[in-house]
């Protein structure tokens, strides 16, 4: 079963294929050069010594895909059902979040979506929270207009924001709008 993006143990599946992809790749492109230096006398001026080298440009995608999510690990279970809980009707729940701007990544646990607002929580503790929301915020209102974005560090807190949002109609245009916020984050995503 394939774990997508925002999907409870999405952190540790991206771990475990990134490493694999790296593997995989490499090994081919391995192969793919000694192949070259039997079919050519031992000598690595070859054609496919160029097709073993592109081979490296794949491998160290997903071995900096690797690297990223490394420090992260993703949520437990028991914290995501207690989370989900608290989610109400128009609001759409994400975890295991890595996002990363051109100067960070950043982690978050949960970012719960919908009812013109965007609220979450901060996975790593020590995370500046302010570059955070303003990070979010910037892009968020270039995809929806009069959304709220809160980042928070307790989930005590985020839980508390979580119980606080009212269930809101929207028309065909916020409801635009709600999607294109949330592909907007799911583009942040590693």
């Amino acid at each position: 079963m394939k774990i997508n993006k925002c999907d409870r143990g999405y952190i540790e599946a991206k771990k475990k294929r990134s490493i694999i992809y790296t593997l995989i790749t490499a090994l081919i492109g391995i192969t793919v050069f000694i192949v070259g230096l039997f079919l050519n006398k031992m000598s690595n001026r070859n054609i496919f010594t160029v097709i073993a080298v592109l081979f490296a440009l794949p491998a160290a995608k997903f071995l900096v895909g690797f690297i990223v999510v490394f420090p992260y690990h993703s949520v437990s279970r028991e914290r995501y059902e207690k989370v989900k809980e608290h989610i109400v009707e128009g609001m759409e729940l994400y975890t295991d979040l890595v996002i990363t701007s051109a100067e960070k990544v950043m982690n978050l646990d949960f970012a719960a979506v919908g009812n013109k607002q965007v609220i979450c929580l901060v996975g790593k503790k020590g995370q500046n929270i302010a570059y955070i929301r303003k990070y979010l915020s910037d892009g968020v209102n270039n995809w929806g207009s009069g959304y709220k974005v809160k980042v928070v560090d307790s989930e005590k807190i985020f839980i508390n924001e979580l119980d606080g949002v009212k269930t809101i109609e929207k028309d065909e245009k916020e409801q635009e709008e709600e999607e294109n916020v949330k592909s907007f984050l799911k583009s942040l995503i590693v």
